[in-house]
């Protein structure tokens, strides 16, 4: 399977977050990884359109997408937030619809849920296929139970995709009234 890593961190391979991604990979070997470093390459992409067509053609080309973020202040990374943004602002949102897709962060587990019901909105705003999220501690992974719960995630993800699982929307997209201002 292609697993597409869209990674909001902006230490890029030196973040936490990338630890417990590398996790995945050496313990899933049998998966093909791609690894995008979203926020550490944000302005490359805003300027550049041939970086932004380059992720939008991984996306099409996986078969599964993980979003991977550290948590700042109950919110994604802005920079993650604005590659977002450009998505739709590209009309970029084809190549998501119908891909499967989880969520994995990292914290200290403040308010956690939040990011992960933004990215899931995202998710669905997008038509993607949301299979699950986690929220890893920033020191879980140094522990067996840690491991483990990161592993049955995976799994769950990996199983997901395989079996082709079927998903629900969770937030349905927000359509502005028709209103017309009249002084």
């Amino acid at each position: 399977m292609k697993i597409l890593i869209l990674n909001g961190s902006p230490k890029g391979d030196n973040s936490v977050t990338m630890a417990y991604v590398k996790y995945l990979m050496e313990k899933y070997p049998e998966h093909q990884y791609t690894v995008r470093h979203i926020a550490q390459s944000l302005k490359k992409i805003e300027k550049n359109p041939a970086d932004f067509q380059g992720i939008i053609e991984e996306v099409q080309n996986s078969d599964g997408i993980l979003w991977a973020f550290p948590l700042y202040f109950l919110l994604v990374h802005s920079n993650y937030k604005r590659f977002i943004e450009l998505i739709f602002e590209k009309d970029a949102t084809e190549a998501f619809a119908g891909k499967y897709t989880a969520a994995l962060s990292t914290s200290i587990h403040f308010y956690d849920h939040t990011a992960h019901n933004y990215i899931h909105g995202i998710c669905d705003d997008l038509e993607m296929r949301f299979l699950g999220s986690f929220s890893a501690g920033m020191n879980d992974l140094l522990q067996k139970d840690g491991q483990e719960h990161l592993s049955f995630f995976a799994e769950e993800f990996f199983r997901g995709i395989e079996d082709k699982t079927i998903t629900a929307k969770a937030y349905f997209r927000h359509q502005a009234p028709g209103l017309m201002y009249q002084p």
